[in-house]
């Protein structure tokens, strides 16, 4: 079970990601919404937390937490209820069936034996004397049988050729590509927004860095002071905002992969 300090340690380093303040800010006794989270943000923050540790919080849970201390505690007793408590029981041997007497099963063997060989002649005599009264009064005197063990003759059969089918040739399918989303087009200078997309095929916990662009085709892109990472199975979602006005581009790239998002255009202001 993690301890309440590196609980502490990793949200310090989540929130100072995430709204970007200082870390000697949070402290157990600091509020989240003083450090500057909202509704959405302590979503992000809460489920980045549990990833971290591999527990899941509920939102009854995450709605719970006002504190610093709050989250700590919530992990903690996640931690707790999650771990798997083992319960050996001792099963008891069923008792060995009683042995039989030896002399008793041979003697049911023998009666056994001997009732099938009594019905086994009285069964044949009926047959034979059946048999020979049908052939006294039918008057066959011979009967010519097939001998016994004869092999049939096989008749030759053509084996008709079989058709040969040529496969339909298999069309080809584009290899899904990365996706992005805001939550909006336009806000205002220091506005929150989200993006959000996915990288499919990319594995969770993969780092991704968001990357501006400012002016026309030709400029550069830079870094972003803000990195998410990839989770349930290829999703990202982070928040940002920016006083910085006029039309800016955004993307999201996979630092291991190398591989971009296309952009995006926020008009601030």
């Amino acid at each position: 079970m993690p301890s309440p300090s590196s609980i502490h340690e990793q949200l310090t380093d989540i929130l100072v990601r995430v709204v970007d303040c200082r870390a000697d800010a949070v402290v157990p006794s600091a509020a989240l919404a003083e450090l500057g989270t909202d509704s959405l943000t302590i979503v992000e923050v809460g489920e980045e937390l549990g990833r971290r540790f591999g527990v899941r919080l509920s939102d009854a849970a995450i709605d719970s937490v006002v504190t610093v201390q709050d989250a700590i505690d919530a992990v903690v007793a996640q931690s707790a209820a999650d771990r798997p408590t083992r319960t050996t029981t001792a099963l008891a041997s069923p008792p060995p069936p009683p042995a039989r007497p030896a002399g008793a099963s041979r003697a049911r063997k023998t009666s056994y034996v001997a009732t099938f060989v009594f019905f086994g002649l009285v069964i044949g005599g009926v047959l034979g004397l059946g048999g020979a009264a049908l052939v006294s009064a039918t008057g066959i005197s011979k009967v010519d049988l097939p001998p016994i063990g004869g092999t049939p003759t096989p008749t030759a059969t053509t084996p008709e050729p079989a058709e040969e089918t040529t496969p339909a040739p298999a069309s080809p399918t584009a290899d899904p590509k990365p996706t992005i989303n805001t939550s909006s087009e336009q806000v205002s200078p220091g506005e929150r927004f989200l993006l959000s997309g996915a990288f499919p095929g990319s594995s969770d916990g993969e780092d991704l860095q968001v990357e501006v662009k400012d002016g026309g085709s030709g400029a550069a892109w830079d870094d972003f002071p803000i990195q998410t990472q990839v989770r349930d199975g290829g999703i990202f979602r982070t928040e940002l905002y920016t006083s910085r006005t006029g039309e800016r581009q955004f993307r999201v790239t996979n630092k291991a992969t190398g591989e971009s998002t296309p952009s995006i255009t926020v008009t601030i202001g």
